[in-house]
């Protein structure tokens, strides 16, 4: 009998594992097929493409030949217009007329017209003669109608990286800044900077500006010093212009701040010691300053990057794959490395172009004598950065490189990892604000997270998620379809309670609950939930989907990073449980301005999606919602892949398009970094 059921249970793993590979291979040829036809459709987009360009190159010819033609046909209209003026000039002379006159006969009539004065009509001018082309009636264009079914692919919608203009954190406040080419970057976006003076107009800049704070850095000679060099001799202490500076801000109650940035203490207290507060970037010297200046005005400002400016968004044209070195590098002698830009005193490359270089390598090698802010900003520009230790050879330094350029997927990850580590400066000026005595108010970045769940296990689920997050929702909206109101309370409750145990203080977020009456679809239920919602921002959450626990704290800081009022995913991680299959989808959009992301991974505004809603729709909820941002103009950013992973139970036909195989193994270790 023992053995039967042995049989017969090794009949059944045999048939199970049977129909495991049979779905399988059914998803792997599925993939192969939606491949090929992706590459067919590259191959006719292309060749689209260079008949367009033909096309617009005839036009441009054909348009030039017009333009030639309707200037040869206007100054043909001109002389002959003249030559008719000077036919009619001539018939309306004095002399012709007298000839007439005097072929009369008669004396009076010879008087009288030599009396009677001459009307000639004005002569014709050239600019009365525009080129004009003739109007001709446009054909009949028959509109192309797309093949159904075609591979659906997201192209970005703006080329690449360019310098922002705004928006400002504190726009309410004024710093007038003495401060280097690259602080100045650092601070621009944070308050209305005023950088356009020097020592022999600072009282008009007073005037003019009024000021909150003045911000002096301790800024070097250099090819990015700022203020044109005009305060270097008054940092030396070789005048007396800051001293009075300082002075004059004091009088009009303008705070007076200093920032020792690097060099000797020695070197900047000439300068430091007549400010109110002197901040520096560490504590270890920050003793220092308070030995030296003896009181206790001393604050820590450590070196930190721009969010505007350092962030991922990629240079126009993308990578070079190049690998450049950064600080002093022994180079392998058959390796092709070059010098990164702007480390020599003598390279004047300009700050802004500096941002776009960052953004160039494929990996930048840094030295141990590297300088950790320029480190801090190309790891914050989404480029892998391998820090070598002192006394590394070069052979050894080569293989470490060719073993992470070999594995772009661990070189993805670990730039993300390095890109999550940096530090933006915002936050870090809150407390030092404080405690200049000058208010910060700015947006708080509240998130609400909404979602709607049809049975306990997708809530339990869904809690899970939640109570994992680094950066905690302040509210959490729930539409149950189907369950009892209290029990979904009290669950969430617990749940929550449980995560937020060991934080001080507790981190549980407000819980709103709301039950349908009937059955609604996904799009109604999530659609009635952000109305409940009052989250500066909104996350949507898929209750089937898995987020790591920097999901929520890696997505918010692009609003910090970008203009864009719709966040999401476009490139993921999808795992078909069924299959065991892992998928990525779409590596190539990640950090792109895209037409749309997935509708289980948008962090939004509030107030966009409560002005354009969720359709009442089950499964294609998000793609209404993404072509109403598209007719809109609604500017949509595509984040990293990492911290998501879209389960399903089948493989979709949208969610195989553009789809790459990772593999028959979990999707946990590949998204959940």
């Amino acid at each position: 009998m023992t053995e039967r059921s042995e049989l017969a249970s090794l009949q059944e793993a045999l048939a199970r594992a049977v129909e495991q590979a049979a779905s399988a291979a059914e998803l792997t040829r599925l993939i192969k097929d939606y491949r090929r036809r992706l590459e067919e459709v590259a191959v006719s987009e292309a060749e689209a493409l260079t008949r367009m360009r033909e096309a617009e190159a005839r036009l441009k010819v054909v348009e030039r030949q017009n333009a030639k033609l309707a200037k040869s046909l206007a100054e043909q209209r001109y002389q002959t217009a003249v030559a008719k003026w000077k036919l009619a000039s001539m018939q309306e002379s004095r002399w012709t007329k007298l000839g007439d006159a005097l072929h009369t006969k008669s004396p009076g009539t010879v008087a009288k017209t030599l009396k009677t004065p001459v009307k000639k009509p004005p002569a014709p001018k050239r600019a009365d003669f525009e080129p004009e082309l003739p109007e001709v009636p446009e054909p009949t264009v028959v509109k192309a109608i797309p093949e159904p079914g075609a591979p659906e692919v997201s192209t970005p919608i703006a080329e690449g990286f360019t310098v922002p203009k705004g928006p400002l954190a504190r726009p309410y406040l004024t710093v007038a800044a003495i401060v280097d080419r690259q602080t100045e970057a650092l601070l621009r976006y944070e308050w209305r900077l005023v950088t356009n003076f020097g020592q022999d107009n600072w009282e008009t800049m007073l005037d003019r500006h009024r000021p909150h704070v003045l911000f002096v850095e301790s800024v070097r000679p250099g090819p990015r010093q700022g203020n044109g060099g005009r305060w270097l001799e008054a940092l030396a202490g070789e005048s007396r212009a800051l001293r009075d500076l300082v002075a004059a801000c004091r009088k009009r109650g303008v705070k007076t701040v200093f920032w020792h940035s690097g060099g000797p203490v020695s070197r900047a207290f000439p300068a430091a010691e007549h400010f109110e507060h002197v901040l520096t970037t560490s504590e270890a010297r920050a003793r220092e300053w308070r030995a030296a200046l003896r009181h206790d005005r001393v604050g820590v400002l450590p070196h930190a990057v721009q969010p505007r400016v350092h962030n991922p968004i990629p240079a126009v044209g993308g990578r070079t794959g190049e690998v450049m070195t950064l600080g002093t590098v022994p180079v392998p002698s058959d390796a092709r490395w070059t010098v990164l830009a702007g480390q020599d005193d003598a390279d004047e490359t300009p700050y802004d172009d500096l941002l776009t270089a960052y953004r160039r390598p494929a990996l930048v090698v840094a030295g141990s004598d590297a300088d950790s802010r320029a480190i801090a900003e190309v790891a914050a520009c989404g480029t892998p950065v391998l820090q070598v230790r002192a006394g590394a050879r070069s052979e050894e330094i080569a293989a470490a490189a060719e073993v992470l350029l070999a594995d772009p997927a661990r070189l993805a990850r670990e730039a993300h990892l390095a890109w999550r580590a940096r530090t933006s400066v915002t936050p870090l000026l809150d407390p030092i604000l404080d405690t200049v005595g000058v208010p910060s108010v700015r947006n708080s970045a509240a998130i609400t997270a909404v979602t709607a769940v049809a049975s306990p296990a997708e809530l339990d689920h869904l809690l899970a998620q939640v109570a994992r997050q680094r950066h905690r929702p302040g509210q959490l909206v729930v539409v149950a379809d189907g369950l009892d109101a209290s029990l979904v309370e009290k669950t969430a409750r617990q749940a929550l309670a449980a995560a937020s145990a060991g934080t001080a203080p507790p981190a549980e977020p407000d819980l709103v609950i709301r039950v349908a009456d009937e059955p609604v679809t996904l799009g109604a239920g999530l659609d009635r939930a952000l109305r409940l919602a009052d989250g500066d921002y909104v996350a949507i959450l898929d209750p089937r989907d898995v987020y790591g626990e920097h999901y929520l704290a890696d997505l918010v800081r692009h609003f910090a990073s970008t203009e864009a009022e719709v966040l999401g995913k476009a490139a993921f991680y999808a795992h078909l449980p069924k299959a065991g299959a892992t998928l990525l989808r779409q590596p190539e959009a990640e950090h792109h301005f895209l037409p749309e992301v997935a509708g289980g991974t948008l962090l939004a505004r509030r107030r966009i999606l409560t002005e354009l809603g969720l359709a009442d729709v089950s499964e294609e909820w998000g793609e209404v919602f993404m072509r109403q941002c598209r007719t809109d103009g609604i500017l949509v950013y595509s984040a990293d892949r990492y911290s998501y992973i879209c389960v399903r139970d089948s493989a979709e036909g949208r969610l195989l398009r553009s789809a790459h195989m990772e593999g028959y193994l979990p999707a946990e270790p590949l998204a959940l970094i």
